[in-house]
């Protein structure tokens, strides 16, 4: 079983997953923000205009796009880690409703990586723009779509989130 509760657990589950840095592993736990979705979002503007019918054309124009996006979308949470290379995001599936090593399992078939010359802006901003505990995630790639996450300045069940998540907001923080 693929333990992620400590640093060096992650970085582990990262050594498999073969996404692993030499200089820099930024690891924190994020919550997949699929609401901000293009499939979502054209599934609903179809839904409104067209009805059930308009939500199924609605659902496969929004899903005319990268599919490594399309897979993360499908995970409620994912490990990313923040190498010299790239960002690698692990999808974590099982149960409940926050980021608890002990209930989640790594879904290494899920895992995608984005080098940094996919990437064309990486932001965090506080959530709903009051929350400083929470951050919203925005990975914009070179071809315009998104990644939205959301991440906790620290969890619990994660001692490594607060430090990581330091890292990031000093980098990307709007």
């Amino acid at each position: 079983m693929d333990n992620f509760s400590t640093y060096q657990g992650a970085l582990e589950v990262f050594r498999k997953a073969n996404w692993i840095g030499t200089t820099e592993n930024c690891i924190f736990g994020a919550i997949v923000d699929s609401s901000k979705s293009s499939e979502f979002t054209a599934s609903m503007a179809g839904f409104g205009a067209l009805g059930p019918a308009g939500y199924v054309v609605g659902n496969i124009l929004g899903q005319e796009r990268d599919i490594r996006i399309n897979r993360i979308n499908d995970y409620i949470f994912v490990l990313i880690n923040l190498t010299e290379n790239g960002i690698g995001i692990l999808p974590v599936i099982g149960g409940g409703m926050k980021i608890d090593p002990a209930r989640l399992t790594p879904r290494y078939d899920g895992f995608v990586c984005f080098t940094y010359n996919e990437i064309s802006q990486i932001s965090a901003k506080n959530f709903y723009g009051i929350r400083k505990s929470v951050k919203a995630i925005t990975i914009t790639l070179a071809n315009k779509y998104k990644l939205h996450f959301n991440a906790n300045m620290s969890e619990k069940n994660l001692p490594y989130q607060e430090n990581s998540m330091n890292i990031f907001v000093g980098r990307y923080q709007k």
